[in-house]
């Protein structure tokens, strides 16, 4: 039915796949059409069931372009030698599941990421020097001098971790498709709601603008605890959300 087919695309796009699985599988038992599996493999569960459902949508019509182009795009043709072993299951790398991240596990990443970026805002504001005026101030034992010593050493601080932070996050986050060194060590991932990977003006919209809007009172970030789609305000600005990846266990 068309209406279940618009209604399945519209909640892909709102990132709302418990929904959309629902009624792909309600289309596929009464009309299993090539758009009901292609719809399919956009709110797929893992790598081998998305290849899957392209693959059964271009049985149905192998002139379906958009599906084809994916498969293509997913599964580049292989350019294996005849004398090359086929790869044995056993060895080969685990399929992706993918859910939307706890608001939990985004917050402690924050913190290993903030934490991080501290210890490299310190080491480049020991190697400019700031910590030996400082030093100066007390031994010269004049309070003025020494209370603008701490003003402006606060002031360098609060600039350069700012700095650091957009640096790192962007570079971080394009450079390993949406991950930094906390996503990393949690399997998290930023990527845009359409399921495409984030580009370098997404990161800095998300990482640098984004993040200076809901750093104010932490109301950005607390508000992705109540958000549908656990987006906080810098999500929304960009178009991302963060998922959470697991591997599946290999079958016996």
């Amino acid at each position: 039915m068309a209406d279940r087919l618009a209604e399945i695309q519209e909640a892909i796009d709102r990132f709302q796949m418990d929904r959309a699985r629902v009624l792909i599988d309600e289309e596929l038992d009464e009309n299993p059409s090539a758009d009901a599996y292609y719809l399919a493999s956009q709110a797929a569960l893992s790598h081998g069931q998305r290849i899957e459902h392209l693959r059964a949508a271009l049985e149905l019509d192998p002139d379906f372009k958009a599906a084809s182009d994916e498969l293509a795009q997913i599964m580049p043709a292989p350019q294996k030698r005849p004398s090359e072993p086929a790869p044995d299951p056993a060895t080969a790398p685990a399929e992706q599941v993918v859910t939307l991240a706890s608001v939990g596990k985004r917050w402690l990443a924050i913190i290993i990421d903030g934490l991080i970026v501290g210890v490299m805002t310190l080491l480049l504001v020991s190697a400019g020097g700031a910590f030996a005026t400082i030093e100066a101030a007390m031994l010269s034992g004049d309070p003025t001098m020494m209370s603008a010593a701490m003003s402006q050493l606060q002031n360098d601080v609060l600039a350069l971790n700012f700095l650091v932070s957009a640096v790192y996050n962007v570079a971080f986050m394009t450079i390993f498709n949406g991950q930094t060194l906390g996503k990393i060590m949690l399997k998290l991932r930023v990527i845009k709601k359409n399921g495409r990977r984030i580009g370098i003006l997404d990161a800095i919209i998300r990482n640098v603008f984004g993040y200076t809007i809901s750093g104010m009172f932490l109301l950005g970030y607390i508000w992705a605890g109540f958000d549908r789609e656990k987006q906080a305000w810098h999500d929304k600005l960009a178009g991302t959300v963060v998922i959470s990846e697991r591997a599946l266990e290999q079958s016996a």
